[in-house]
């Protein structure tokens, strides 16, 4: 796989440099977003800690991945900007948090559905 960067721009706003890339992965499955953030931390200099991958896909009948990521100067700066969806996305799975199930509560059956006694049939 082979990844490269199409356009940059800084925003200095934001204190992030906005990138689209597209990533070549002829006779292989589409490439997994760590990797992918793993090459774009490699070009760019940055820690891939620091790097959102917002967007990768890849298009019918080619192998080439297309995308948009960000990288970020700090740390603080891309927990404040991003959405935690997008943080959890780029996470590795054994790193990702166990989503909070709520406790098993029994059910209790409903007034109207507690067994009624039966009255005979009048014949």
């Amino acid at each position: 796989m082979k990844v490269e960067i199409i356009e940059k721009t800084e925003n200095p706003l934001f204190k992030r440099a906005e990138v689209k890339f597209k990533a070549d992965h002829a006779g292989e499955p589409t490439p997994k977003r760590l990797d992918v953030r793993a090459q774009l931390a490699n070009q760019l200099g940055v820690a891939a800690e620091l790097i959102v991958i917002e967007k990768m896909a890849s298009t019918h009948g080619r192998q080439m991945a297309s995308g948009i990521a960000r990288a970020y100067s700090s740390r603080e700066q891309l927990e404040g900007l991003e959405p935690k969806f997008l943080l959890q996305r780029d996470m590795p799975k054994e790193a990702k948090p166990e989503a909070e199930k709520p406790p098993d509560k029994a059910e209790k059956p409903k007034e109207e559905m507690k067994a009624k006694p039966e009255k005979p049939k009048e014949e």
